[in-house]
């Protein structure tokens, strides 16, 4: 009986590396021979993607953009990433500090941070000498409030990882496969300030300075010390694992010592997105996304993914596309069946938001 069980997990394991070198080579196929831009921050997504380049397509350039808002090592590590893929790298230097509209700190932050840095990548001079520019947002993103992805659209840009249906978790595998390293320092600073709470260098870099001491104490992979009005929230992968009376006290001095007037914990925990459906009233499997749809472009965009329109019907309210609802407040539903996953990976791609206002 344990030869039996060991050979079934034998079994999963191939199957699970036999799907994900299809999708490796799916990836590769999709960037073969493509002389690309890739905005490029060295974290796991744009690591994979440049990875991926200089195999198939080494003619690419990766740009970064230099904006005050990363942590001060977050260049350098660029540089050192570009060098070892062997690929071209631009910096391009911005103050953001000197935009009003994104020092307002407003809910729109993420995308006008977007439109300032893609829109001053197609200033390059070169800019017209490649053939794709590309970004690294994963499928597992548009499940998440992300603005930002609006801005993709706007500045014709391709998204390989979401061409190719590939989640965070196939992004940390691959990573893994191909044994490469990458930052996990690669958000910006100023999404730690509460929204319409004045970003300033000062704030910054007491969120840098307070992020950084933290990190001596606490070994986990995502650390964030979030800002509001000079209180400090301390955001972990594992908040129970650090629960500890001494540690406790020691970063609650060390951050008092810095400006900070008091320290909380988020007992949450940093939140990582996954896909988990939830059953309606209907019966029917669904999953709620965080914003509104816009019918018409998704009604458009399902059509020319799929060459299918006598399978989609648009409504007031919603669109049914063979057995899936979409409905315009979010809400994607369908039938209970083993495949719904792959129905749900396969749609969310033309799934688009409705623009900001």
């Amino acid at each position: 009986m344990m030869q039996k069980k060991s050979s079934n997990i034998s079994k999963k394991i191939t199957v699970d590396k036999m799907k994900l070198e299809n999708k490796i080579k799916r990836l590769k196929e999709f960037l073969k021979d493509k002389k690309c831009i890739l905005a490029f921050s060295a974290g796991s997504d744009s690591t994979l993607i440049a990875y991926i380049l200089s195999q198939v397509s080494p003619d690419s350039l990766l740009v970064t953009i230099d904006n005050n808002m990363m942590p001060k090592e977050f260049i350098e590590y660029t540089q050192k990433k570009s060098k070892e893929f062997h690929l071209k790298h631009e910096i391009i230097k911005l103050d953001f500090l000197e935009d009003p509209e994104f020092i307002s700190n407003n809910p729109k932050r993420c995308y006008n941070c977007r439109k300032l840095m893609y829109s001053n990548i197609q200033k390059l001079p070169e800019f017209d000498k490649y053939e794709y520019f590309l970004e690294g947002t994963n499928l597992t993103d548009l499940l998440e409030d992300r603005p930002g992805v609006l801005v993709s659209s706007m500045y014709n840009m391709t998204s390989p990882l979401i061409e190719c249906e590939i989640t965070k978790k196939d992004v940390f595998e691959m990573i893994k496969y191909f044994k490469l390293d990458y930052s996990n320092d690669t958000t910006c600073l100023a999404t730690r300030v509460k929204t319409n709470e004045t970003v300033n260098e000062e704030k910054l870099n007491l969120i840098y300075e307070a992020e950084k001491l933290v990190k001596r104490y606490i070994h986990q992979e995502n650390i964030r010390v979030r800002f509001d009005n000079y209180n400090a929230t301390i955001s972990v992968d594992e908040p129970l694992n650090i629960l500890d009376k001494n540690l406790i006290k020691t970063l609650r001095n060390e951050l008092h010592k810095l400006g900070f007037k008091k320290i909380f914990l988020d007992i949450t925990g940093y939140e990582k997105t996954e896909l988990k459906f939830y059953i309606d009233n209907k019966n029917m499997y669904y999953y709620q996304l965080p914003y509104t749809i816009d019918l018409n472009n998704t009604f458009k965009t399902i059509q020319e993914k799929n060459n299918l329109q006598k399978k989609t019907k648009q409504f007031p309210e919603y669109i049914q596309y063979n057995d899936i609802i979409i409905n315009k407040n979010g809400k994607v539903s369908m039938p209970q069946t083993e495949d719904f996953i792959n129905k749900f990976n396969n749609i969310l791609p033309a799934i688009k938001r409705k623009k900001i206002e």
